[in-house]
């Protein structure tokens, strides 16, 4: 296996959350798929298939991936206020001033609006940007959007957190229904008890001789 671009790009929050969901929302829907075909299936008197359930990705990176999600959709991140065009312009904007990669990076993600955040981000940041912070801080303003309340109060954020939780929910429902009609166990461990030191119980506390 060769790197042929080691980290060829910087990826933002805002870009990761949205692949995030793009993900979780075609899982969700081959799932779906799956548990309709095989309720049509049985509809129509035809033998069950033995399978089990529909996920192409194992249980432990599921939860992270939904983990990510909320993490990244909390009320606390900026993602809720960030959108496509406005980190481009962002980004555009901030290109005039000799910040590093990681900086322009932290602060597409953190969206500083007080000096004092800009702080704990930027280096040095008197000594280099003393009469600029201000010119830093409004892009980042600019870049954000207004937080529009939904019909119920709820912010689009919410709104969007409450649906996943819906979906997470019906997945895990479908998820059972296949576990307890196969016997299907995603944490079971199956343990290879060949080779060199088979069949020796604790051979990695056996001592040298």
């Amino acid at each position: 296996m060769e790197v042929l671009n080691q980290r060829s790009a910087l990826l933002s929050n805002y870009e990761v959350l949205t692949l995030l969901k793009e993900l979780e929302s075609d899982h969700l829907a081959r799932t779906k798929t799956a548990i309709r075909i095989k309720k049509e299936e049985e509809a129509a008197g035809l033998p069950p298939k033995h399978q089990a359930p529909p996920d192409d990705v194992c249980e432990n990176l599921r939860t992270v991936e939904v983990e990510a999600i909320q993490y990244l959709s909390a009320d606390y991140q900026p993602t809720a206020l960030q959108s496509e065009e406005g980190i481009a312009q962002l980004t555009r904007t901030l290109g005039q001033w000799d910040l590093t990669k990681a900086e322009k990076l932290q602060i597409v993600n953190l969206a500083p609006t007080e000096p004092v955040e800009l702080y704990v981000i930027v280096e040095e940041l008197e000594d280099r940007f003393g009469d600029k912070m201000d010119d830093i801080l409004n892009a980042v303003k600019s870049s954000l959007k207004e937080a529009s309340p939904t019909m119920n109060g709820t912010t689009e954020n919410q709104a969007a957190e409450e649906s996943m939780q819906v979906e997470t929910t019906t997945y895990v429902e479908y998820t059972e229904e296949y576990t307890e009609q196969w016997g299907y166990d995603a944490n079971e461990v199956v343990f290879d008890d060949t080779g060199e030191g088979a069949g020796v119980e604790g051979d990695l506390d056996v001592d040298d001789d």
